[in-house]
């Protein structure tokens, strides 16, 4: 469980107010990809963090362009596979295979998915996706007008929904989440300006609640965050704020089995 957020680390800078970044959540590969905007079909791939940091270094980065347009900055990459929001459908996600090129599947994320911001201060995202230790998930806004977010998890293998929760987290005032050892975690801020903090998390499992956390604050930022992913292989948030490419460090201790 999620006990504090250490420090930040700026590995580059752009003009870019929006887009997301990442590793492949999973394997070893030292690749960075970098998903400028949010609408494109074109993503940049490049061969190390030294290469995505120092502009110049060689070889440059590989221009990807995909047969679908991606929308938002809820992408994530897992096992190889790049799965994100088709632009232009409300709820379908695209599993696509990097190494050849195509569209490896596709689902319809149920439950009214993608008809509603995720986030009030993610002025792009309707669909959000997220990997953690327990696999992938994908975070989107229920029906109704003062709407709660709903987590689904989804099995990456055949695209089949495992199970979907009704969490009490608002998507008002949100601007990110991420899941972290299966549990759901709901950055906030007030008119998309700091301070950001964690104002609610939902356990699945109910082993944790907001009261067994500490007050979760991240290090001031002038807007809100594009997105915030978490990466379970090295331990830490990636975050893209104001065109800035951030890496968060955590504090974590574990969880406590209910008594």
């Amino acid at each position: 469980m999620l006990m504090g957020i250490k420090s930040l680390k700026i590995v580059k800078k752009t003009t870019d107010t929006h887009g997301s970044w990442m590793k492949d959540a999973v394997s070893d590969s030292p690749k960075v990809y970098f998903f400028i905007g949010s609408r494109s079909n074109t993503v940049w791939e490049f061969a190390n963090m030294r290469a995505f940091v120092e502009d110049g270094t060689k070889p440059g980065p590989r221009k990807l362009i995909l047969t679908r347009s991606w929308q938002g900055t809820g992408q994530v990459i897992y096992k190889g596979f790049l799965f994100f929001h088709n632009r232009g459908t409300p709820n379908e996600i695209i599993k696509y295979n990097l190494q050849k090129r195509t569209v490896e599947d596709r689902m319809l994320l149920p439950g009214g998915a993608g008809r509603a911001l995720v986030y009030q201060h993610s002025p792009s995202t309707y669909i959000d996706l997220a990997v953690d230790e327990h696999g992938l998930w994908a975070i989107h806004s229920g029906p109704g007008i003062q709407s709660h977010l709903v987590l689904t998890k989804i099995e990456p293998g055949t695209l089949g929904v495992e199970h979907s929760w009704d969490t009490p987290c608002r998507s008002q005032d949100a601007e990110a989440s991420f899941l972290l050892c299966g549990v759901l975690y709901v950055v906030y801020s007030s008119g998309g300006h700091g301070p950001h903090r964690i104002n609610c998390v939902y356990d699945p499992l109910g082993t944790i609640s907001d009261n067994d956390l500490p007050n979760l604050f991240f290090p001031r930022r002038p807007r809100s965050h594009s997105m915030i992913h978490y990466n379970p292989r090295d331990k830490q948030l990636y975050a893209w704020n104001d065109g800035n490419q951030i890496i968060y460090k955590l504090q974590t201790k574990r969880k406590q089995p209910p008594e």
